[in-house]
């Protein structure tokens, strides 16, 4: 791009950044007219929330449009699915959002599943994990073995890559709650072998959602039970009372029939 036609010299000054400049904001207002989700890097971090790389302009992310949980000083350098959501080329201001780019496409987590994650950071109470798709989950210390632990970062480390069984996930506010305990094979294994839970976590995470089937089928059982025992004592009471079948009458309609809550 031509920028001046001459200088003092008689050369012409021309322009490869202004030019890709240019591309990039026809790009960007192109993304945003058909609503796209795309993939910037954090650059740094500040009070309000983070810089960000998207098709080499510089974004700002706000702390409210990322997703809960996430430590953002750790994930300078990484990449996050975004979308706009303001463009201004006059100020050079660019806005886009984590959590718009993850709510249309993020796949609802199945209690029970287990997923390959990576420790982003280690807290005295917990791990955060980076379970893909720009979702970051909490591994609670109770959650990580059978076996107590009394200093976290002597287990986990940032950069370890784990299985992790999904215990809950709360879509509206990001969060997903982690844990390791449920694929131990034996008490303490994440502690003394950890390998070995990596190698037997789906096998033991069958085993966990074939528990809960059968205990979800028997609360059903017991639930269906009471409420037959339930409809047969207020029948007696009622036959009892003389509401059914005394006195010739055998009709629930009939004016003296008073059913019972029990």
């Amino acid at each position: 791009m031509v920028i001046d036609e001459e200088d003092q010299k008689g050369r012409i000054i021309i322009s490869l950044k202004q030019l890709q400049m240019d591309l990039a904001w026809e790009r960007v207002r192109q993304i945003q007219a058909e609503d796209l989700a795309v993939r910037g890097t954090i650059q740094s971090s500040n009070r309000g929330g983070v810089m960000v790389t998207v098709e080499a302009l510089r974004a700002f992310l706000p702390f409210s449009h990322t997703t809960p949980g996430k430590e953002m000083d750790h994930w300078v350098g990484k990449e996050l699915p975004l979308k706009f959501i303001e463009l201004d080329e006059e100020q050079n201001r660019i806005v886009v959002s984590n959590r718009k780019a993850l709510g249309e496409n993020r796949v609802e987590l199945g209690i029970g599943s287990v997923v390959i994650g990576t420790i982003q950071s280690v807290k005295p109470y917990g791990a955060f994990v980076d379970i893909g798709g720009g979702l970051n989950g909490l591994l609670h210390i109770s959650q990580v073995s059978n076996e107590r632990i009394t200093a976290l970062n002597t287990v986990l480390h940032p950069g370890d890559k784990l299985k992790v069984m999904i215990l809950s996930q709360d879509r509206e506010r990001s969060r997903v709650s982690l844990s390791t305990k449920k694929l131990e094979p034996t008490p303490g294994d994440m502690l003394r072998n950890p390998a070995l839970v990596f190698e037997k976590a789906d096998e033991m995470a069958r085993s966990f959602r074939q528990r809960i089937a059968q205990a979800e089928a028997a609360s059903q059982a017991q639930e269906a039970k009471l409420e037959d025992s339930s409809f047969g004592l207020s029948l007696d009471f009622l036959t009892s009372s003389g509401g059914i079948g005394t006195n010739g009458s055998n009709s629930l309609t009939d004016r003296n029939a008073v059913l019972h809550p029990l």
